[in-house]
């Protein structure tokens, strides 16, 4: 009978909802799917009404950048830098490829033009502000040199093969400022609603998360928004600072919940705790910008303050310390802490 039971209680046990969810934009996917597609459909028919022969590369290297981009913050300005690295390298590549090398043939010459060249653009991929034209440069200078045993001085294939891609990069980039531009603020919306479930959920879960593994996902979600707002002034460091302020309130209502689990407090002070998180939990979900405040910030500051009189043992006081921190991060910033209008 054990053995009969075993399965459906891991089934149930592998049903149950984690404390923790993932966000995944479907939205975003679904834009970026359906700009590479048609990229990669207008391009592939061009290829085949003209029966141009370069156009195939074209076809791929579409293929690959608006897959590639598209789900960049701005997806034009990376693809624009990707295509000054290519425009770049062209020149490098037309020099040591049709006149250097076919006059100078052998591996030793190969090296010797090619390594001062790929050097210091190596350092420049190392260099966050030069990584994607450097990374570009180094990819098409050796695309467009296409070494191999017997250089020969040939630039008609040559400005083909490099036209192909020069044009393949800027339908790319006319595909993302024309098909569904990209919103940044839609996307950093849905990050900052998912980090407020996320909070939601450590208030009501029947499981409680490791404090690594939600500080892991809450940094990796801060992550994600520092790219969308992080040119938007006033309005993106609001944003920033109340996800900094949600991972310090996530790991004080970690606090709370396994304080609350411990044998060493009051009964009373950890149903206490249970109706604040509950408290929170509903004022973070359905609370709307512009609207009052609940008494949830009052609850906290109050809960806090009886506590300290009562001159507790130090894990009440640490419980005290912890409603006063989540109180202040929500006083801070109140409209990250309430639920978006759309």
């Amino acid at each position: 009978l054990d053995a009969l039971r075993a399965p459906a209680t891991r089934l149930a046990r592998g049903s149950r909802q984690p404390a923790l969810v993932v966000h995944r934009d479907y939205a975003g996917a679904s834009r970026n799917a359906l700009r590479a597609a048609l990229a990669t459909l207008l391009v592939a028919a061009f290829w085949l009404t003209t029966k141009w022969s370069e156009a195939a590369g074209t076809v791929i290297l579409v293929a690959v950048v608006s897959s590639l981009f598209a789900a960049r913050p701005d997806p034009v300005q990376v693809a624009w830098g990707f295509f000054k690295g290519t425009l770049l390298a062209l020149p490098f590549a037309f020099l040591v490829g049709q006149i250097a090398l076919p006059a100078l043939p052998g591996f030793g010459w190969f090296m010797l033009f090619v390594v001062p060249i790929l050097v210091p653009t190596a350092l420049a991929m190392a260099n966050p502000r030069y990584v994607g034209v450097a990374t570009a440069f180094a990819i098409n200078f050796l695309a467009f040199l296409s070494p191999h045993q017997a250089m020969t001085y040939d630039p008609v294939p040559f400005f083909a093969g490099s036209a192909s891609i020069l044009v393949g990069i800027l339908l790319a980039i006319g595909v993302f400022i024309v098909v569904l531009p990209a919103d940044p603020w839609l996307a950093a919306n849905r990050i900052v609603r998912a980090m407020r479930e996320d909070l939601a959920r450590l208030c009501l879960h029947e499981r409680v998360p490791r404090r690594s593994a939600f500080e892991s996902l809450a940094y990796d979600r801060i992550n994600q928004l520092m790219p969308l707002v992080q040119n938007a002034g006033q309005k993106g460091d609001a944003v920033l600072g109340g996800g900094v302020a949600a991972v310090t309130v996530g790991l004080e209502v970690l606090r709370l919940r396994d304080a609350s689990q411990s044998h060493a407090i009051p009964s009373e002070t950890a149903l206490s705790i249970a109706n604040f998180l509950r408290g929170l939990a509903r004022e973070l979900l359905f609370r709307a910008p512009g609207d009052p405040q609940t008494s949830t910030v009052a609850v906290a500051r109050q809960y806090a303050a009886n506590i300290a009189e009562r001159n507790g043992t130090g894990e009440l006081l640490q419980i005290a310390a912890s409603l006063r921190i989540i109180a202040a991060a929500m006083e801070d910033f109140p409209d990250f802490f309430a639920r978006d209008k759309g």
